[in-house]
């Protein structure tokens, strides 16, 4: 399965060498809720926040896009509607290829189109996890599995602990977790005074990332 997935992934950056990549700043948006796509975003460098903005304003994030990923993928397979805004979190490469010429390929290349739903059953899986962790969990417990979840998917070994290598301000925090900015500060608030987390410069640093894991099976 390792193999065949690896075969996959080499396809779908052959397929996406033929376009020419679109650069975007950090911040900068890669596609809107209210437009419809261009085409099939293929992620080559950096990482994409994913989110929904409610009628209220507010922001909720949904998912963070790793190199190798390809979105809006409901819309590529089932021309479902892109509901999702789409930033660049640091400066990002993007290959933009025509959906047509996708849905052809992942037709004539099985292992492509198995590997593309695998990925779209495991975002769909995160999501649902993380909606159970809105309805269910506490503002201090939210906020530490979403550390986790930076930890191992953006962290990188130091001496001072672990590094995360994407920016993490409390406003994100805040819609990560579905809460406001203030309470999302006091959280990280109380974190720091446990000794489990701290900050050089703007980057946060997970001390005790064993502490961290049991904080949330108390």
């Amino acid at each position: 399965m390792v193999r065949q997935s690896e075969t996959a992934v080499q396809k779908i950056n052959d397929f996406f060498a033929s376009y020419p990549a679109i650069i975007y700043k950090r911040g900068e948006t890669i596609l809107r809720a209210e437009d419809c796509p261009l085409g099939v975003h293929f992620l080559k460098t950096g990482y994409v926040h994913q989110y929904i903005i409610s009628p209220s304003g507010e922001t909720f994030m949904v998912h963070i896009f790793k190199p190798g990923s390809f979105f809006p993928l409901m819309w590529v397979v089932n021309d479902t509607p892109n509901i999702f805004h789409y930033d660049a979190m640091v400066t990002t490469h993007i290959v933009r290829a025509p959906k047509e010429e996708f849905i052809t390929y992942l037709k004539t290349n099985p292992d492509v189109l198995f590997y593309a739903t695998q990925r779209l059953a495991a975002g769909l899986t995160g999501l649902v996890n993380r909606v159970g962790q809105l309805v269910l969990d506490d503002a201090y417990t939210k906020t530490v599995l979403l550390l986790l979840y930076y930890a191992d998917n953006f962290g990188e070994e130091t001496p001072e602990g672990i590094a995360l290598q994407l920016p993490l301000a409390h406003r994100e925090i805040a819609s990560w977790i579905g809460t406001t900015r203030e309470t999302a500060s006091l959280q990280i608030e109380t974190l720091k005074k446990k000794g489990l987390v701290a900050f050089r410069g703007r980057q946060m640093i997970i001390q005790n990332i064993a502490a961290l894991q049991k904080e949330i099976t108390r």
